[in-house]
């Protein structure tokens, strides 16, 4: 009886080894479907013509972007070398408002540069096949279909080190809801769930605005109007395929604080098209996310002074790292010590001095002061400087003979 039983026990094991679970052979093979998201030609020029437009001067820190294209019909197919061209439409808008660009355009797709690329990148854009990681019609969705590999959500979250308040641009079926192989019609709800999904990894990194859209020109018109000053929520809207009456305001599954919005258009069965998503807060502006940084060319002062000698002047540069002129004003951090004098109000243009005098005895002392900037929004700010006076009886020098030959 014990050896039946036995027996029995390694015969289910093996049935089980042979035949995995369909999790876990769902998660061992990642999809994509065969196309990638299409708009009718008959609409790919008129809903969303060119427009020219001035620049604008914004006053922001020096920006950066990634821009990865996957292949979709092979490295040199037909369909990833236009989707090349659109990526670069929004290359050449960025760069006009000088923002730094790293391009991964397929087969250029090496996982370890764009990581080290997007290290702090203000911009993430992505335009390829679309990732689902369980059966239609409801499936799990997000990730990048790159040269080597699919890439999951969990991997971008865990890789990928944005700047705060990043703003991310996807082309890829499910990113905006629908996908090339939808064979029921996509409600609204299955929208939210798979924008939610695809949007999740990046919200989870810090990111300020997410744009999804068919449209070949769409992330080249986003940037410009972003650069022209609009909001992200009047930036969406400005865009040529815009309905407010197809147009659906939730907010997303796993951020509800976010509104989420998801357009729609019914060009082919299974109707609607979920082909145009925003999700993030629709009243930040790029000045309002990426606010330039406040620095102070010496954190710390130091001053060593013998009792009776005379006092030490520092100069203190107080700047903005995108070169903007502005004023400022400085208080001490608690009670202001009789040592120390500075400069309480000025601008960018003049530095601060800071004046440091024998105090009554020996001994350190140490003393902070805050600067604030006045009308301008800085991140960094305030910023803390540190003085510090160390107080000897008698400073002992030592000469040291120089010989030359």
């Amino acid at each position: 009886m014990m050896k039946r039983r036995v027996f029995g026990c390694l015969l289910i094991l093996l049935i089980l080894l042979a035949f995995p679970t369909a999790n876990a052979a769902q998660a061992l093979q990642p999809r994509t479907p065969d196309l990638p998201p299409q708009t009718p030609q008959e609409v790919q020029q008129t809903e969303s013509a060119p427009q020219t437009s001035a620049l604008t001067a914004l006053n922001l820190p020096p920006l950066k972007a990634v821009l990865i294209v996957g292949p979709i019909d092979g490295d040199n197919g037909s369909w990833t070398r236009q989707e090349i061209a659109n990526m670069e439409l929004a290359a050449q808008e960025l760069e006009k408002n000088g923002v730094t660009v790293y391009r991964f355009y397929t087969p250029n797709n090496n996982w370890e540069q764009i990581k080290a690329a997007a290290n702090g990148a203000h911009f993430l854009f992505y335009r390829g096949h679309g990732v689902y990681w369980s059966d239609m019609p409801y499936p799990t969705v997000g990730g990048f279909g790159l040269k080597d590999r699919m890439y999951s959500s969990a991997e971008i979250q865990r890789d990928l080190k944005l700047a705060k308040n990043a703003i991310v641009m996807i082309y890829a079926c499910f990113s905006a809801g629908s996908a090339s192989n939808d064979t029921i019609p996509v409600t609204q709800a299955e929208a939210r769930r798979r924008v939610g999904e695809y949007s999740q990894p990046f919200f989870a990194l810090g990111a300020g605005g997410y744009f999804a859209d068919w449209f070949g020109d769409a992330f080249q018109q986003y940037v410009r109007f972003l650069f022209e000053g609009k909001t992200l929520g009047q930036a969406y809207q400005a865009f040529g395929d815009y309905e407010a009456g197809k147009t659906v305001q939730t907010t997303h599954p796993a951020f509800p604080s976010l509104p989420m919005w998801l357009g729609y258009d019914e060009w082919y069965e299974p109707k609607p098209q979920w082909n145009n998503a925003f999700v993030g807060d629709p009243n930040q502006t790029l000045e309002s996310l990426f606010p330039p940084a406040m620095q102070v060319s010496s954190p710390a002062v130091v001053a060593m002074l013998e009792s009776a000698s005379v006092s030490q002047t520092a100069s203190v540069r107080i700047t903005a790292s995108n070169g903007a002129t502005f004023n400022w004003n400085a208080t001490v951090v608690g009670s202001k010590p009789a040592w120390l004098t500075f400069t309480a109000s000025g601008s960018s243009v003049h530095p601060m001095q800071i004046t440091v005098q024998p105090a009554s005895g020996t001994g350190t002392y140490e003393a902070q002061i805050q600067v604030n900037p006045v009308g301008m929004t800085l991140s960094n700010a305030p910023q803390i400087i540190t003085v510090r006076l160390i107080q000897v009886n008698q400073i002992h020098r030592v000469m040291i003979p120089l010989i030359l030959r």
